[in-house]
């Protein structure tokens, strides 16, 4: 994967209490077909509707039917993790699957790909967002 110069996060459910929200914050983004962090030029994003059910990221959008990904699923194969770079620093993540490709690039009608930090990168950034 190349660079990424911006970090933008899907993750922002106001709907979802402070403490499961901040637990999972920062944890998802989405990139393009260029491996960039998706840039939403359209305003498509802010149609999306995201919350948390039975242990699920439930995503809604206009004319799709709903799409749920499992929040703790455990990746315990180092080689599913891709490096990448978010916010000058050099993380881990795991692409959620063909599903969630589809769904997302059907939605922004380009290829788009849902993405995890791995968890003790992800930790490292929430501390790192934390003290700034």
């Amino acid at each position: 994967m190349s660079e990424t110069t911006k970090f933008t996060p899907v993750f922002a459910c106001m709907a979802v209490s402070d403490a499961v929200q901040s637990a999972y914050q920062n944890r998802w983004f989405l990139i393009d077909e260029n491996a960039q962090v998706l840039e939403d030029t359209d305003g498509k994003t802010a149609e999306l509707s995201l919350s948390i059910r039975f242990a699920y990221l439930v995503f809604r959008a206009p004319g799709m039917l709903r799409l749920d990904i499992p929040i703790e699923v455990l990746e315990d194969d180092e080689e599913a993790f891709e490096p990448i770079t978010l916010d000058g620093q050099s993380l881990r993540a795991v692409n959620e699957g063909e599903l969630a490709s589809a769904w997302f690039s059907n939605y922004y009608g380009k290829t788009v790909h849902l993405m995890k930090l791995h968890p003790e990168d992800h930790q490292a950034l929430r501390l790192a967002k934390k003290n700034t």
